[in-house]
């Protein structure tokens, strides 16, 4: 019971037990007393009714409005990408937090109190200017770059919440980009660095022939050759960087063309025989009975496939085999196990993952390239299909070549939403195999 329906009761009761008691004395009339009991009762029901207009809500408790504020920032934080926590006041405890900051910051769910910021937070910046926001005049924001480790790098922008006067940490995750930064500096350090040394070697050799062999026409011969080899190599690298730089800038547009895979990979290993014979290493192709068209640029995949034979004879010795095996999987993941999980014991490494524009269960390409090289050691699988990597001192000493090619085989094999991967076993060979999607059959011609 209220108490506005209490005194309404209060008033009506006693009214009425003193008209009742005045028309039992006679001292008042029961008609008189009835109509005064009906007049007051009607005035105290119009009060009753309209005091209630008058009434004014009483303002919301406290707890009450923080509870839902506290809703409402957790609201918020859970329709954040990006990790972001709120930091109290009072004891500097992380009061809310959203997914990608409870896996940023490893906070578990179960917890009889909000955590201390001091005892979570592991990057001693980002706690610095916590604390210097806090102890601002009224509530200061800041913005500060800070490193999680060797390889990662993050932004966190902090803001006050004027009404709680709490703190709202977003973090922002630079890695990728400093990385994209890093790899670009690295690309023109390595550039530079492969186009010097054949340059420096001609222009000592022209130095040369110019002063002190200028009588000794007998040695202009060598000279002329290793220049010119020199030249060729300059020219074998200019060649990748275009070709690197021309398929990256069309990785995003899908090719169109049907064609047969197996006749690209028979006419490359054909194209390469004379190589391999000059060196002495047997080209063995085993050939498929059929094999379903593929959806590809053709000269890209040729390049796929004499840059992978070619690297194989490369590092094969006279006497060594080079084996080329194709075939047709119902899927990428078989297709994968095809082409790059034939060795038991070996170290296998998958350099290209398929894309996820793939569908399951589509019928998948394969190929597998192997060697009986000298294999390549655990540490050196990561960084293949880096460009200008090369793993020579795993791979048999000093090898000439650009460092480009299986860079440039990653890339064609991500432009036809393929895959690569590495399998390898010291002293017994390595393997590289690629694997694409097979052409539907309402594609193309």
């Amino acid at each position: 019971m209220t108490r506005r329906t209490r005194d309404f009761a209060v008033l009506v009761l006693t009214t009425g037990t003193v008209m009742l008691i005045l028309a039992l004395t006679g001292s008042l009339g029961l008609i008189e007393a009835l109509t005064a009991m009906f007049v007051i009762g009607a005035i105290a029901a119009a009060y009753y009714v309209g005091s209630a207009a008058m009434q004014v809500p009483a303002p919301a408790k406290p707890l009450e409005a923080s509870r839902r504020e506290g809703m409402a920032i957790a609201d918020f934080l859970s329709a954040l990408p990006l990790p972001a926590f709120e930091v109290s006041r009072d004891e500097q405890r992380i009061t809310a937090f959203n997914q990608p900051a409870a896996v940023f910051l490893r906070l578990g769910q179960r917890r009889s109190a909000p955590p201390r910021a001091s005892a979570i937070i592991r990057a001693p910046a980002l706690l610095a200017a916590i604390e210097t926001c806090f102890n601002a005049s009224g509530l200061g924001s800041a913005e500060i770059e800070m490193e999680i480790g060797p390889e990662e790098q993050w932004r966190a922008h902090i803001h006050p919440l004027p009404v709680s006067g709490n703190l709202m940490v977003v973090l922002e995750d630079l890695t990728p980009v400093k990385r994209a930064a890093r790899a670009r500096a690295d690309f023109l350090a390595n550039a530079s660095h492969e186009l010097r040394t054949p340059l420096t070697a001609i222009s000592g050799f022209i130095e040369t022939m110019r002063g002190p062999a200028r009588e000794d026409k007998d040695s202009w011969d060598r000279f002329l050759g290793i220049m010119a080899g020199e030249t060729e190599r300059m020219s074998r690298l200019i060649a990748d960087l275009l070709s690197l730089s021309r398929i990256e800038s069309a990785e995003h547009v899908q090719p169109t063309a049907r064609e047969h895979f197996g006749d690209i990979v028979m006419n490359s290993v054909d194209a390469l025989q004379p190589l391999a014979s000059d060196k002495g290493v047997a080209l063995l192709f085993d050939e498929p009975e059929a094999l379903p068209a593929v959806t590809a640029n053709r000269d890209e995949l040729i390049q796929v496939v004499e840059n992978l034979v070619s690297n194989a004879i490369k590092y094969s010795k006279g006497g060594h085999k080079v084996t080329i095996r194709c075939g047709v999987a119902p899927d990428a993941f078989a297709a994968r196990t095809e082409a790059a999980h034939a060795w038991p014991d070996s170290e296998r490494m998958t350099l290209l993952q398929t894309s996820n524009r793939v569908a399951i269960n589509e019928p998948t390409v394969w190929m597998r390239v192997e060697d009986q090289g000298p294999g390549i050691e655990r540490e050196h699988l990561p960084r293949l299909g880096e460009r200008f990597y090369r793993a020579d001192q795993s791979r048999g000493g000093k090898i000439t070549g650009t460092g480009l090619g299986l860079a440039i085989v990653k890339h064609i094999m991500a432009h036809h939403r393929g895959g690569l991967a590495v399998e390898t076993v010291m002293g017994q060979g390595t393997a590289f195999g690629v694997w694409l999607p097979a052409a539907r059959e309402n594609q193309g011609n």
